[in-house]
């Protein structure tokens, strides 16, 4: 089980580890991998599950961009739609946004 350091150097321990909690039991997701990340990430078959779950239930998603590229194509054989966020400068006001709507509804229509 990892975790995160802010910005303003708080370590944030991580709660579950990637095959622990499924995404069902999550709001939305935020796929937070660095390039290495990001590859390791596609070689787990519990992570693709995870993301691929995610995306099947209509949650929010956001990639950072190695993430976007490595991962992503990896665990979901679509591609991304409006309920999905790159995480840079307005993606990531834009997805906590979005996250008010619960679910992207479109996906599920």
């Amino acid at each position: 089980v990892g975790g995160v350091e802010t910005n303003r150097g708080r370590r944030i321990e991580a709660d579950e580890k990637i095959d622990g909690a499924p995404s069902v039991l999550y709001d939305a997701v935020a796929v937070l991998a660095s390039e290495d990340g990001a590859e390791m990430l596609a070689g787990m078959h519990p992570a693709r599950t995870f993301l691929a779950d995610a995306f099947a239930h209509g949650k929010f998603i956001a990639l950072t961009a190695p993430a976007a590229a490595a991962f992503w194509p990896k665990a979901v054989p679509e591609d991304p739609d409006g309920g999905v966020f790159a995480l840079d400068d307005s993606g990531a006001a834009s997805f906590v946004e979005a996250c008010a709507g619960l679910r992207f509804w479109d996906r599920l229509a």
